[in-house]
């Protein structure tokens, strides 16, 4: 019966093995886009990551970028379209599965990506697919997205099947690095908490006065201009240089709005409200706008506004102004404006000869915000930024791993405590449910499991690579802790491969296997720890170069895909354990090396019983040949339960103990004598 449950677990493992590979060929079904694998970063390629963009500056500024240009159709002036830039030059930089991706990423006034281009990359992958990371189907998802979306990986980003951690590292690197060149470049606002708590504590101060007290205090100035027709026309004025301000009058969109046109544009970053009404609101030409400043040497004549310094807002539809415009715009003012000193609007009506103007003088609120004082006091920004720089606010509010692939770590705690459910109640039933899973799932479905380029990439990158995905922190802090207290369970039941190899000594031929000689066994356990030294020594001293990919034949088998000589070490191995239990696991596993050396220290240890010393059943049974007689070479023991079930099911033979059992033998040959 028990064989039969184990041949329907084992189809039903195939089974979901065959609906695990089908999604890896449909990945692949585009046509690769060759990767130059350089960084000497070529004038075409700007053109492929900022395609509006006609001409390219110099590549300047820190972080340094290439600024891309067209001539408006309108104005047929240069513009500003946005900025191309090496990831490399944009630091941090997100660690990919072996070594940073080098990218050539564009990004746009309105912070949309507009073109990701691979430039250069080592990843293991490329050895065993090819040049699989320059996909276009997988670059073409990120023109024209966003910056300020999140950028997760099977929702809104289609990743690749078997390589996570690549893909999460192109869209969070180039993400990240958008950000930043588009904070330093074009007012992008990443969400910082004091800004926004002085946002909304300017709301609050303005919201308390209404329109005829902001009228009689001058925080708004009107300008009326009668017409020649017996209509009036209605300008109110009012500073809006400050996002506080911005959003009070017109709002975060319209305000953003605002802030780009200072910023790409000219700039500049003092803009005015604009709030037209009156009877002839609907006749307003923002280009009869004028501006000048007595006192300024640069602005001493009225200067028009223009297409590139009006930012036209529609209806004035919601809050205070309502009730008192039609209309809604916002004016960038020259950066030789002076805004905290006395200034002059004026409007000239269309046709008409006569310049109607204002003084405009920035009184109570608004001067102290353009003169730089702070509605918050230093208290209030200390406890802010506490708050904000608290380990656990930077966790929740943004992890290192990006946004929570909360249905794969559901998956991962289910696998997790299935095996140690049968662990900790050596259920052999449970077991052997678990490797059906752990083959299943952990192998070929999401290909998440720890290997020994974990701790290599660990080397390379710093411990801050195994938080680059919450499942991998989970799995990696499991197998650390679980091996620290019991030993190697992460081999015994967590590990794909060895699950492959126990169902190969389950259902393989007997008549196959063979004895290995303890002389043999007893050298040949230490191949492993030599091939552990030689990938961690190789990483620590050669960090460009990858050569643990073939110590890890699971790698070829569970993404079905490697290089000829890939496929022969698989094959070898594979027929090897038909011949000797957990060959793998015996003498060429450099991670369950590094794992055997942790568990030196594992306080947990399997308990022997005196009469172990006489009998071989489990030195026997020991899949990894960990045991001689009562003894245990607990390095080389994978936890797999087979002794300690033996144990707790022969414990009812005998309830007496070996010393009573011994002392009655001599007590029997004593009365014979």
């Amino acid at each position: 019966m028990t064989r039969r449950i184990h041949s329907l677990l084992l189809l039903a493992c195939l089974l979901v093995l065959n609906t695990g590979i089908a999604p890896r060929a449909a990945a692949q079904s585009s046509e690769p886009v060759p990767t130059p694998f350089s960084t000497n970063v070529q004038t075409e390629w700007l053109h492929e990551v900022l395609p509006l963009a006609e001409t390219f500056g110099d590549k300047q500024g820190e972080p340094a970028a290439w600024p891309g240009y067209r001539t408006n159709p309108q104005s047929r002036q240069r513009e500003l379209i946005g900025y191309a830039f090496h990831s490399a030059d944009v630091p941090p930089v997100e660690p990919g599965y072996s070594a940073p991706i080098d990218m050539l990423v564009g990004v746009d006034a309105d912070f949309k990506l507009t073109g990701v281009k691979i430039l250069d990359y080592e990843e293991t992958y490329l050895r065993i697919k090819g040049d699989f990371l320059a996909q276009p189907d997988l670059l073409r998802q990120f023109r024209n997205k966003s910056i300020s979306d999140e950028f997760q990986i099977d929702q809104d980003i289609d990743g690749i099947a078997g390589s996570t951690v690549s893909v999460f590292a192109i869209a969070r690197g180039a993400r990240n690095a958008a950000r930043q060149i588009a904070e330093a470049y074009l007012d992008y606002d990443p969400g910082d908490p004091v800004r926004e708590a002085r946002g909304a504590r300017t709301k609050e101060l303005m919201s308390g006065s209404s329109w005829e007290e902001m009228l009689s205090s001058g925080m708004v100035q009107q300008l009326q201009i009668p017409l020649e027709d017996g209509n009036k026309l209605l300008l109110s004025f009012s500073y809006i240089g400050v996002p506080g301000l911005g959003d009070f009058w017109v709002g975060n969109e319209k305000y953003a709005m605002a802030e780009r046109a200072a910023s790409v544009y000219l700039g500049g970053h003092e803009i005015v409200l604009v709030a037209i009404g009156g009877s002839a609101a609907d006749r307003f030409q923002y280009y009869q706008l004028q501006v000048v400043q007595e006192n300024s040497d640069a602005l001493n004549w009225f200067r028009r506004f223009t297409t590139d310094s009006y930012v036209p807002m529609g209806a004035a539809e919601t809050g205070i102004l309502a009730e008192q415009a039609a209309l809604v715009g916002a004016i960038v003012l020259p950066q030789t404006v002076d805004v905290t000193q006395p200034f002059t609007l004026a409007y000239r009506h269309l046709n008409t000869t006569e310049r109607f103007t204002i003084d405009i003088q920035l009184t109570g609120l608004a001067l102290q915000l353009a003169q730089g004082e702070d509605v918050l006091s230093a208290a209030e920004i200390e406890s802010i930024l506490r708050a904000e720089n608290s380990w656990l606010n930077q966790l929740i509010q943004d992890p290192s791993w990006g946004v929570t692939p909360w249905s794969d770590v559901a998956a991962l705690l289910l696998i997790l405590a299935s095996a140690m459910t049968a662990f900790l109640r050596k259920s052999e039933q449970l077991r052997w449910i678990t490797l059906t899973i752990t083959v299943a799932y952990l192998g070929f479905f999401d290909g998440g499991f720890i290997s020994v380029s974990h701790i290599v990439n660990t080397i390379k990158l710093g411990p801050a690579f195994l938080a680059s995905g919450l499942p991998l922190l989970l799995f990696a802090a499991f197998t650390i802790v679980t091996t620290l207290l019991w030993g190697r369970i992460f081999c015994s039941s967590l590990c794909p491969f060895g699950a492959v190899q126990d169902f190969i000594t389950r259902f393989g031929p007997k008549l196959w296997r063979r004895q290995v000689s303890q002389s043999v066994h007893d050298k040949a356990i230490y191949i492993k720890y030599l091939i552990l030294v030689l990938i961690i020594g190789t990483a620590a001293l050669a960090p460009q170069v990858s050569i643990f990919q073939y110590f890890e034949p699971f790698g070829t088998l569970f993404f079905v895909n490697g290089t000829l000589i890939l496929w022969v070490i698989l094959i070898a191995i594979l027929a090897a354990c038909f011949i000797v239990p957990r060959f793998y696991c015996r003498y060429a596993c450099p991670l369950g090396a590094a794992l055997g050396v942790v568990s030196l220290v594992s306080p947990l240890r399997i308990k022997r019983v005196p009469q172990c010393d006489v009998c071989i059943v489990c030195e026997r049974a020991c899949p990894t040949g960990a045991i001689r007689g009562e003894k245990i070479d607990f390095k080389e023991c994978v936890r797999c339960d087979i002794c300690e079930i033996k144990l707790i099911e022969q414990k009812g033979s005998c309830r007496h103990s070996m010393e009573h059992i011994i002392a009655s033998t001599n007590t029997a040959s004593s009365n014979t004598a």
